[in-house]
């Protein structure tokens, strides 16, 4: 499940909850939409699931309850979970914060996992977990530069490409590839889809005016709403189509304020 929730901060900050009950998840969900930054919630109660999150789109903040199968002696799926995340050079520094009523030696072992915080059930009004969470989000924020160039890391045909999203002008799915359309160059990646690559995006400003295509706002240079055409500033013109007409124009225009 993905909640959105738009944020007055410069960095957009997305977080991960893996909890296996509904009523935790919920109130936890709840909390995390009140901190400032948090642009995007997705809420699990199974391991899968959340891995394919994790790897489509770039989470910030983990929050992972230990215990996932209670009915399974012994579980420690959670931590499990944890290890598997920390696999993924992303990931080796993501703050994790673990939901546990573990105490004593087993906290030892999350050591190794460089867990970040605990929070301690029951949850109870929630005061105190938030001020965790706000001082994690706080010390992701002040680690982010403010003049650094974002950009994406894509790996394919044994090449590396670093794709800085100020020199995208567009990206697109076509013919079962994405097509990054960029300032001086175009580079196709097979198997690989516009939607997750724009999920790892955290601060540019990609719009999509139909299925399958998002273009850069600042590479906008007029938008002929009664033809639904996008002329882009290297000359390429994208559709708008039917169904993306009217959220389009209305975060063009809120854009453009």
């Amino acid at each position: 499940m993905r909640k959105e929730k738009n944020s007055g901060t410069h960095y957009n900050m997305n977080v991960l909850i893996l909890e296996d009950k509904k009523n935790n998840r919920d109130a936890l969900c709840k909390i995390i939409s009140s901190c400032t930054g948090v642009t995007s919630i997705y809420t699990f109660s199974g391991c899968g699931e959340a891995l394919q999150c994790a790897m489509d789109s770039h989470i910030d903040l983990f929050l992972l309850d230990i215990i996932l199968e209670p009915d399974k002696g012994n579980d420690n799926s959670g931590i499990l979970f944890a290890e598997n995340i920390r696999k993924y050079n992303e990931y080796k520094l993501t703050p994790i914060i673990f939901i546990t009523v573990l105490a004593g030696l087993e906290r030892d072992l999350l050591k190794r996992i460089h867990c970040y915080d605990y929070i301690e059930k029951p949850i109870g009004d929630g005061k105190l977990v938030k001020k965790h969470i706000e001082e994690v989000l706080d010390a992701i924020s002040t680690g982010k530069k403010t003049d650094s160039r974002e950009y994406i890391p894509l790996h394919y045909d044994g090449i590396g490409y670093m794709i800085f999203l100020d020199e995208v002008i567009f990206f697109e799915n076509k013919s079962g590839a994405l097509y990054i359309h960029m300032v001086d160059d175009e580079i196709r990646v097979p198997n690989y889809s516009a939607k997750k690559f724009n999920g790892k995006i955290r601060r540019s400003r990609f719009l999509t005016p139909i299925y399958g295509t998002y273009v850069n706002t600042d590479y906008i240079a007029n938008v002929d709403f009664r033809n639904r055409e996008v002329y882009m500033k290297n000359d390429s013109v994208v559709p708008i189509g039917g169904r993306k007409f009217k959220k389009f124009k209305e975060e063009y225009l809120e854009d453009r304020r």
